[in-house]
């Protein structure tokens, strides 16, 4: 059984993935462009092979900006839960955080001009 600092540490982790999914869907970033763009996180959701195989098997089929969304809910849906176990919600789990922290984490994935 995980311990409570061990369940916290999963739900910070779904939650921040979450964030930055959201900020990159709402983005003008080209769907092609998704999984490099995620190279940016300091969360490595690039190198997540979930993450990765999803988003390289939606680029050959043409519907990332799908399989991106489904796994922004996904990603939502863990922290949720997470939650639940902590009997908190998503709102206090964010403010836990450090805002200086939670902005550098956010920004990671804000577009960037050319």
């Amino acid at each position: 059984m995980l311990s409570e600092e061990e369940v916290t540490q999963r739900a910070i982790y779904c939650y921040l993935a979450f964030r930055q999914m959201a900020i990159l869907y709402s983005s003008d970033e080209a769907p092609s462009r998704y999984l490099e763009t995620l190279g940016r996180s300091s969360l490595d959701l690039a190198g997540d092979p979930f993450i990765r195989e999803t988003l390289e098997e939606a680029l050959l089929e043409e519907r990332v900006e799908e399989a991106l969304h489904h796994l922004m809910i996904m990603y939502e849906g863990l922290a949720l839960a997470l939650c639940e176990v902590l009997e908190t919600d998503m709102e206090t789990l964010g403010e836990s955080l450090p805002p200086a922290y939670l902005e550098e984490i956010l920004n990671e994935l804000v577009l960037r001009p050319s």
